[in-house]
This record gives structure tokens, C-alpha cells and sequence, in this order.
């Protein structure tokens, strides 16, 4: 009980003595702890023991470090990098761990130095591919970007590399224009195509050409339908064959059959290619229709205008053997 009453007064005392009560916190008897000052390893986080700590002393570990760190995703060697340059804050390491990062990072940088010269083969044969094709005088070649792209990941993946994504076609274009100084690309909607500067004009030429060509056929289809349908044919004498196409589209069925040649135009009037031209032309006579059948329709009508000889002696020939017009 004098104890506690002792205890009492002195707690009274050393309050009235100072005015203002003395506070004790957990905070402040944590700050009176004794702090370790023992560096430790700035990769695994243990003091020197056995090994020596070397200190950064230049800014290149730090780079390399850092490079190592994200090529591998090592997120708490990079949040530890977050907390500035290693050479600034001072860091320490073993050389041990410092290698094993590095040991880390080398089988990576082999593959990536693999694929590296895979992808450089197959671009130089990609070069050389269309430098031969340019080097041929007959040709004027036109390489789409996308057929080329596909040409190049088809060669990659024969020589074995990994092509995980889809090839980049603006990259590829890019490094074709820096080796091929005469390449030139051109957009064509969704398409770019590549010529080579010489072949420009030849490759315009040729598609006016091909363009001429298309005109020429539909003007000659032109030519001989309108004078098929504007020709009646009368059969009623002898010679009806020949009478029952236009001279236009037994001279064109010649021209098909045996090119033309107006040396042998003379000696065509009574061979077996002519007989074959006629018997063409009267078919074709016979089954022409001046506007396009339905997709729809199960029969075939013909006009009895352009019923040739040919179709109708056919008719009866089948019709004294069959007896039925079933087939007819």
C-alpha cells in the first residue's frame, strides 16, 4: 500500500514539475532501436559474408542491369531499379550474383541472334529473287506487297525459325526499298505493288495491251452476233449449209482453226477444216440467244430463224433410230 501510494506521488510530482504529462509510443521506441548498418547485395539481399561487395562504380552496369532486368521481366530487380541510377545510389553486389544475371540473359540473346540470321537469309534470297525476275529483259514483274510478305514468312518457317505473329509488311517494304534503290511501291487501294523503275513503262503497256486485247474480242463478238441475228436463213435449196452462217463467223472460225494466213485462204474451200468451221458455226448459230438465259430454266428453246441444217439433220437421224421425239 506505501508502495503504491510512493508510486503515486512521484507520477504526480513529475507531471506538476514539467506542466505537461511524458507520452512513451510504440514509434518512438522503434526509432531507439539500434539500426544495422551492414550493406547487403543489391541482388540478393545478403551482406558480404565469405564474398567481397563490389560497389557500381560506373553508369554502363547500371544500363546493363537494367537492359538484363527487363529483357527478362524481373519485376522486383526492376522495382528496385525504380529507385534510381545504381551508381548513384551507391549499390552493392556480389560478383557471383552479377554473373548469374548475366548467365540469365545469354541463352535469350542466342536465340534472339538465331533467329536474327535466319531472317537474314531469307530476306537476301527474297532480294535475290527479285533481281532475277528484274534481270529478265522478256518480263516486266509486278510483286504485290502481300504476296511477297508470304513468299518471305513461307521461307522463314522452312528454315526453321519461330514466325509466332503476322509479318511486318511495312517494315518488310521499307528495308526492300532501302536495298532495291530502283524499287519503287505504289498504292493500288488496299494493295502496294512494286516495280522497278525501268519496268514502269513496260508494265503500263502491258496492261494497255491486255486492256486492247479484251476491246478487240468484244468488238468482234459484237461484230458477228449483230450480223447473225440481223441474217434470215431460208432453208429451201441446195448449198444451205454454208448459206446459213455469215461470212463473218465461218472467216472468224476459220481464222481460229487455222490462223490467218491469206496464202492458204484460196485452198480452203473444199478441205475438212472448212467442213469443221461450218459445222462449228452452224452449232454456234443455232445455240446463240440475243439475251442471256435464266439460271433458272431446265429447257433449252431454240428460234426457228437460226435453225441451222446441221441441228435439224441431226434431229432426224436420231429420231429414225429412236422412233420417240423424246430425245429430239
Amino acid at each position: 500500500m506505501f508502495d503504491q501510494q510512493s508510486r503515486a506521488e512521484s507520477a504526480s510530482g513529475q507531471q506538476s514539475s514539467t506542466g505537461t504529462p511524458t507520452v512513451h509510443t510504440r514509434s518512438a521506441a522503434a526509432h531507439r532501436l539500434p539500426q544495422s548498418t551492414e550493406p547487403i547485395c543489391f541482388f540478393c539481399n545478403k551482406p558480404a559474408g565469405t564474398a567481397d561487395l563490389h560497389e557500381a562504380a560506373t553508369k554502363e552496369i547500371d544500363k546493363n542491369v537494367r537492359r538484363c532486368a527487363t529483357e527478362l521481366g524481373d519485376t522486383e530487380l526492376l522495382a528496385k531499379m525504380s529507385a534510381g541510377d545504381m551508381f548513384a545510389i551507391e549499390a552493392k553486389y556480389h560478383r557471383n550474383c552479377l554473373r548469374v544475371l548475366y548467365n540469365k540473359i545469354r541463352p535469350a540473346a542466342l536465340k534472339d541472334e538465331d533467329a536474327d540470321r535466319l531472317h537474314g537469309i531469307a530476306f537476301a534470297e527474297l532480294v535475290v529473287f527479285m533481281e532475277d525476275m528484274h534481270a529478265d529483259e522478256d518480263n516486266a514483274p509486278v510483286f504485290k506487297l502481300s504476296d511477297v510478305a508470304n513468299l518471305y514468312k513461307t521461307r522463314l518457317e522452312q528454315l526453321g525459325a519461330t514466325v509466332t505473329n503476322r509479318i511486318h509488311t511495312t517494315r518488310l517494304k521499307d528495308k526492300l526499298l532501302s536495298v532495291l534503290p530502283d524499287l519503287r511501291a505504289h498504292s493500288q487501294g488496299r494493295d502496294t505493288l512494286f516495280l522497278f523503275e525501268k519496268d514502269i513503262g513496260p508494265a503500263l503497256k502491258k496492261a494497255c495491251d491486255h486492256d486492247s486485247d479484251a476491246m478487240h474480242l468484244v468488238r468482234a463478238a459484237q461484230v458477228v452476233r449483230r450480223e447473225m441475228f440481223q441474217t434470215r436463213f431460208p432453208f429451201d435449196h441446195a448449198d444451205c449449209q454454208k448459206d446459213s452462217v455469215t461470212p463473218s463467223l465461218l472467216a472468224l472460225v476459220n481464222m481460229i482453226l487455222d490462223g490467218a494466213n491469206i496464202k492458204h485462204e484460196t485452198k480452203l474451200a473444199n478441205t475438212i477444216t472448212t467442213t469443221a468451221a461450218l459445222t462449228v458455226s452452224q452449232l454456234l448459230v443455232f445455240n446463240s440467244v440475243k439475251h442471256a438465259r435464266s439460271v433458272e430454266s431446265t429447257s433449252v428453246r431454240h428460234s426457228r430463224e437460226r435453225e441451222t441444217p446441221l441441228p435439224l439433220y441431226l434431229s432426224l437421224k436420231i429420231h429414225a433410230v429412236t422412233r420417240t421425239g423424246a430425245e429430239v
